[in-house]
């Protein structure tokens, strides 16, 4: 191929486009030049790139829920650039490659630098490609990204992925999928040969951990051009799942990097009564970890368990919260807000309840351990391909096609949400069982206000009451919420008046 170029694209990110900065080095192995573009408020920036860099090809990322925007852009593309060869992968196109087929001439499946390496040296055919063959994680193309995207290389923050999958089956997760979903969409042939990749787990995105000594490479390259980075974030779902392993980045990063870091975990795996866990918490305090981020997503058990398959201990939060804090880690939680409820086997709080009942339990473990620092919370989107995405057309929760996902997890719920709790036998046919339109509304717009002032509920003595409070409220301006907090400072929390 004469036209040595390729663009690569993801809809913009407050963090690093990690996984395109690992196909950037393939790119450059390859002998080619790349480039990575984020598109920032539609594709407008982007196309002129295009139109100015003239790649042989366009790689792409693609989310649920910015599928739509980023599908309208490559037939565009296609349009007025039929020259450029289009490559689409990640989450979406993986779990929907009829439909990413429609607007690429690549649909890569499941992890792609293999894949990558065969559409450059012009050995892949059209189409869709499973995963065939593993190769180990690139280092990371960073330099040239940082030099060309300031807001990047001025974050103290850096992110970092050690290591992709998850041993987890959270509902919700597209890490939890597995390959027999693509049955309808590859060969049996195709499925066997992707299932002897993949292993006995058959996860369409298998664990990979990449070896601790390119870590270390990477972020020392880091510090080295981007010399305002104060932190590593590590991305991964859930961070140093292999004991042998924890044990060797604890060591190597304490004398080599000697930077602060934050990770996210599992409850499970930070257990301060079993004896693994512990040391795993404790290496990687002694190593620089200062902070840890927590899944809660509900605090209702029936819900973790039969909506969320997340079956954690309640118990075991405030055990790990009150160890962490005695080791002086920071925490943030992250929960989902406006979740299907009221189809469980068991009589559950539901709608605005429910969400105030998991704001309830942030305020209850700051109160008895000192943590959560932080309480971060989303809306809920039913993205198809994941099992709770079906539970959701189930129990007609959600009738959409994914269309109205939204880009992010802030925006507007497209659930629709029950009266009251049915149990298993709650579906789309008795209308009596839903929300009349009017009041839908009105819980998508307390959920919204809720989620925007999670954090700030959950630093207030009893903040689930002064949420309560406000959310009922007819005035919700900021004055509003000022003279409330001081009212409910002053009464329910200094003199104890309900």
């Amino acid at each position: 191929m004469k036209n040595k170029k390729v663009l690569l694209g993801a809809t913009h990110s407050i963090i690093e486009p990690l996984g395109l900065l690992h196909l950037s080095s393939i790119a450059r192995e390859e002998g080619y030049e790349p480039k990575i573009v984020m598109a920032n408020n539609g594709f407008g920036e982007f196309e002129k790139i295009l139109a100015e860099y003239k790649p042989a090809i366009l790689g792409c990322t693609v989310y649920t829920g910015n599928h739509k925007q980023m599908f309208d852009y490559l037939d565009a593309v296609r349009k007025n650039h039929p020259e450029i060869k289009i490559a689409v992968g990640g989450p979406h196109p993986t779990y929907f490659p009829r439909e990413s087929l429609e607007h690429a001439d690549y649909v890569v499946l499941s992890e792609g630098f293999d894949a990558f390496r065969r559409i450059l040296r012009g050995e892949a055919k059209d189409g869709i490609m499973p995963l065939i063959k593993r190769e180990d994680f690139p280092l990371s193309d960073r330099e040239d990204f940082y030099a060309q995207n300031k807001e990047y290389d001025d974050s103290p923050i850096k992110s970092v992925i050690a290591g992709t999958g998850c041993e987890y089956s959270c509902s919700y997760c597209y890490n939890s999928s597995k390959i027999d979903s693509l049955e309808e969409i590859l060969s049996s042939k195709e499925i066997e040969d992707m299932s002897a990749v993949v292993g006995g787990g058959r996860r369409l995105f298998p664990r990979s951990v990449r070896p601790v000594d390119d870590i270390i490479w990477e972020i020392q390259d880091i510090k080295g051009f981007s010399p305002k980075t104060e932190m590593i974030y590590f991305q991964d779902d859930v961070f140093g799942f292999d004991r042998q392993w924890i044990q060797e980045f604890a060591k190597k990063y304490k004398s080599l990097i000697n930077m602060p870091f934050h990770a996210q975990m599992r409850f499970e795996n930070a257990n301060p009564y079993n004896p693994i866990c512990k040391e795993r918490i404790d290496l990687m305090r002694e190593a620089g970890c200062t902070g840890l981020t927590f899944a809660i997503e509900s605090a209702n058990p029936i819900i973790r368990k039969e909506v969320l398959h997340r079956n954690m201990d309640e118990d075991l939060m405030y055990g790990v919260m009150g160890y962490l804090k005695s080791m002086d880690y920071k925490v943030r939680t992250e929960q989902m807000l406006g979740l299907p409820c009221g189809a469980t086997t068991k009589e559950t709080p539901i709608n605005l309840v429910a969400d105030l009942a998991t704001l309830a339990l942030n305020v209850n473990l700051k109160k008895e351990t000192g943590l959560p620092t932080m309480a971060w919370a989303s809306i809920f989107a039913p993205y198809g391909g994941t099992k709770i995405g079906e539970y959701c057309r189930k129990h007609g929760f959600y009738h959409g096609e994914n269309n109205d996902v939204p880009e992010t997890f802030f925006q507007r719920s497209v659930l629709r949400f029950p009266r009251h709790w049915v149990g298993p036998d709650l579906i789309t046919g008795d209308n009596n069982n839903w929300l009349p339109e009017e009041e839908q509304e009105k819980y998508r717009g307390d959920m919204q206000m809720l989620r925007d002032l999670f954090s700030y509920f959950s630093m207030v003595p009893e903040g689930d009451k002064l949420a309560e409070r406000f959310i009922k409220s007819k005035d919700h301006s900021y004055a509003s919420l000022s003279k409330n907090t001081r009212h409910h400072l002053y009464n329910s929390v200094l003199y104890d008046i309900k």
